[in-house]
């Protein structure tokens, strides 16, 4: 019997979906089971523990999300996880230039996570059509998730005064919402005119499957503000920096975006601490370490950077400060299990010969540094022990459904233990 890429088991991972004959005759590098919440155990502790032992890579549904299989010969062949939708990076420059070059559409559709991006377009294109003086005549915002159809007809029909545009903010649309007839067919007939600029609730994406929003987007501009990465993103942090007078090294401005987040609302305060703090004028990465806050993921990386090293008492402090957070339980077990699953995939990598750019496709990021800390991080345990910490955070997710006499902090505390455990024992 041949060789075997990917091994798919059979019946969610049952006892009797795979054996030992079977897997060495094959020699599968990647086995992928198929399975979701159930009752029966699925995938059974008898079979993950064999594929461990032949050190075989275990890809789950139920832990790593849709999986993908590419055909191919050599390195094209593979299994992987999908690690949610990459989402293709704002360049934010070129939208400006955009605007600048071929001046304000007549409609455009604003959302995403970069809010501090957003706020600053939205003044542009305001600034753009009525000037940067206050205009109480051509500037009208309505803030509403369900705008009146009258309201919207009356900001979109009042005529320029002494001016050449109207400027028509819509602040925190549900769009996908709108059913109604008038209000649609109002954002089909806007005067030449008016710039109608409508922006999405918080948290919200526009649903490209509903016809309204299809209209929308056909009628005008629609730009997701996605979190800038990369040159970008280093470049303004240091432009922030300079402009307190501070130098800050490279490795420091990886530092901190890896602590405290890529969202730049989210940096400008951690900036200016920093810089209120430094009594010289370079900043570097220890002082970030020091004094800028640590984001939930940064804290959950952390702690199992201290598994890794055998220091319990330090992977307890970064829970304690997960917990400190005031986040909800379920929210702090999230981001533990999708930081263990991101160690796993990293494994995956390093046990197929692939390097940090492979790691950083697999895993939906543009960050170098981020990619790296995870592979170093990862090479510190075995693959079983990482296999057993997929398993105990989807064992932890599910048990305070089963069992009511434990509370959902009680039982990340028992992962805790037990990964740990697990981990000195693989």
């Amino acid at each position: 019997m041949p060789d075997a890429e990917v091994l798919f088991v059979a019946h969610h991972g049952s006892n009797t979906s795979t054996c030992k004959e079977l897997l060495e005759a094959i020699t599968p590098e990647t086995a992928v089971i198929s399975v979701g919440y159930n009752t029966y155990g699925h995938p059974t502790q008898k079979v993950l523990d064999r594929l461990a032992k032949y050190e075989i890579t275990v890809l789950r549904t139920d832990t790593d999300g849709e999986i993908t299989i590419a055909a191919g010969e050599g390195e094209n062949a593979m299994a992987k996880p999908s690690f949610g939708k990459k989402e293709t990076p704002l360049d934010y420059g070129a939208l400006v230039k955009n605007l600048r070059d071929k001046g304000p559409k007549k409609l455009y559709l604003l959302w995403g996570e970069e809010d501090y991006l957003l706020a600053d377009f939205v003044s542009r294109l305001r600034a753009a059509c009525v000037g940067t003086e206050g205009d109480e005549f051509n500037a009208k915002r309505i803030d509403s998730p369900a705008p009146a159809a009258n309201d919207i007809a009356e900001a979109l029909d009042a005529m320029p005064f002494f001016g050449d545009r109207t400027f028509v903010e819509l602040r925190g649309f549900d769009v996908n919402k709108c059913r109604d007839e008038r209000t649609t067919a109002l954002f089909a007939d806007i005067p030449d005119w008016c710039t109608v600029v409508i922006t999405l609730p918080t948290g919200m994406e526009p649903d490209g499957r509903l016809s309204f929003i299809k209209q929308l987007k056909s009628a005008g501009k629609a730009v997701n503000f996605t979190a800038q990465t990369g040159t970008p993103l280093n470049n303004w942090i240091a432009r922030r920096f300079e402009a307190n007078g501070k130098r800050i090294d490279r490795d420091a401005v990886d530092r901190l975006v890896f602590l405290s987040g890529d969202l730049m609302n989210r940096l400008i305060p951690e900036i200016a601490k920093i810089c209120g703090y430094v009594p010289g004028d370079r900043v570097t990465a220890q002082d970030v370490e020091k004094l800028a806050h640590h984001i939930p993921e940064a804290n959950a990386f952390q702690m199992t950077e201290e598994i890794a090293r055998r220091n319990y008492d330090g992977a307890a402090a970064k829970l304690a400060e997960l917990f400190a957070e005031d986040a909800e339980p379920v929210e702090i077990m999230g981001v533990i299990g999708w930081q263990v699953r991101q160690l796993y995939a990293a494994k995956i990598a390093e046990k197929s010969g692939r390097g940090v750019p492979f790691l950083m496709e697999i895993l939906g990021t543009s960050s170098e540094y981020r990619a790296r800390k995870i592979a170093e991080t990862a090479a510190k345990f075995s693959l079983p022990a990482l296999t057993n910490g997929v398993r105990l955070c989807a064992e932890c997710a599910m048990k305070p459904r089963e069992n009511g006499a434990i509370t959902d902090a009680e039982a990340i505390k028992e992962f805790l233990i037990r990964f740990a455990m697990e981990s000195r024992r693989a």
